[in-house]
């Protein structure tokens, strides 16, 4: 149960080129504050408790759930401020080859940059939560690239524990301790007429926020999509060649060493063949590139049954190993009009 409301406005900013023959005809900054008040009640409080952990009388927090099932309420309750600010940054440029509406190209130099965060009243500590920092762009249309990074703005002693002292106490130029990250690269290509081509709902850098989605909601359909490239394929398209790369970083504190940065590195590679009109083949692998492992290579075979699509999937190859078998109705209003058979083997068993 929650309670909340919000507050969201759009300020606009425009440089335009003094010289009427200019290549850049104008650049635009778009700014989007929020701002909002939220109250969620503790249902759990009953079920969590404090323990002493070391010799120096330092307490965590546990639940009475630990390690068995977990308990179907957060913990702690919450009431104050929520914030946000996004940045998105386009320009219109004159195009040469374009006459009438195609004389002027919109081109997006930065989709998205923006700042999030918390601050909770009814905590006795540490009531600003961690800032969640995150920008996205695209390179030519087809280079998608994402960046998100998590920043403590609390101080930590000389165990690596954190304090409730915050970060500007002592400097002020400063967002944050930067404890976690990452970066994603992706891009795709598919052969055919691109005037037939069907835009898809959901892909890497498009996130419209008209759209009705948050943009936690989009990346998660967007996942859902990209693993199983079977339910939504198009057999208007020829072939296809997707490749995206991740970096992942976190900071850990080690006795004796301090504060450890560790990486993790994953690649991933796919497409698809059209075998006729009405069937199609698609190939989908990861490979970690720190522990020098492959994930899982899974292969989908997809058949046009007219108003509905049929796919069946294997990954023979991997840690995680699986079959399933998929009826679904090309409609989005009947996405969730599905019939699914599923089967999970992990280390062969």
């Amino acid at each position: 149960m929650s309670f909340g409301l919000s507050v969201s406005t759009r300020i606009f900013g425009l440089i335009t080129a003094k010289k009427k023959k200019s290549k850049i005809i104008a650049i635009r900054h778009q700014i989007t504050p929020t701002l909002g008040i939220s109250y969620i009640p503790n249902f759990n409080k009953n079920n969590l408790y404090y323990t002493q952990v070391d010799t120096a009388g330092d307490k965590q927090q546990y639940s009475v759930f630990e390690k068995n099932i977990f308990s179907p309420y957060t913990g702690g309750r919450f009431g104050g401020l929520t914030f946000g600010l996004d940045n998105n940054i386009s320009m219109k440029v004159r195009n040469p080859k374009g006459t009438g509406a195609d004389s002027i190209k919109k081109i997006s130099i930065l989709d998205g940059l923006s700042i999030n965060g918390s601050y909770n009243f009814f905590s006795d500590s540490f009531q600003l939560s961690p800032l969640t920092l995150s920008a996205r762009s695209s390179l030519f249309n087809k280079i998608n690239i994402t960046a998100s990074g998590q920043l403590d703005p609390y101080q930590v002693n000389g165990q690596g524990q954190r304090i409730n002292k915050l970060v500007w106490d002592d400097k002020l130029l400063t967002l944050g301790r930067l404890v976690s990250g990452n970066i994603a690269v992706s891009s795709s290509f598919k052969g055919g007429d691109k005037k037939t081509n069907t835009k898809p709902e959901f892909s890497p850098g498009n996130y419209n926020p008209e759209s009705g989605y948050t943009q936690d909601q989009y990346n998660s359909e967007l996942a859902y999509v990209q693993n199983n490239p079977g339910q939504f394929a198009d057999f208007n398209i020829p072939w296809s060649v997707n490749f995206s790369y991740a970096l992942t970083f976190s900071k850990n504190y080690l006795l004796n060493q301090g504060f450890v940065t560790n990486f993790s590195q994953n690649v991933n590679l796919g497409g698809t063949l059209g075998l006729t009109k009405k069937w199609q083949l698609s190939v989908n692998g990861a490979y970690n590139i720190s522990l020098h492992q492959l994930n899982n290579i899974s292969m989908t075979i997809s058949r046009d049954l007219h108003c509905w699509q049929m796919s069946i999937a294997v990954a023979p190859v991997g840690i995680y190993r699986f079959f399933s078998v998929n009826i679904s109705p090309k409609s989005a209003l009947l996405k969730d009009l599905k019939v699914s058979r599923t089967r999970y083997f992990y280390n062969n068993l």
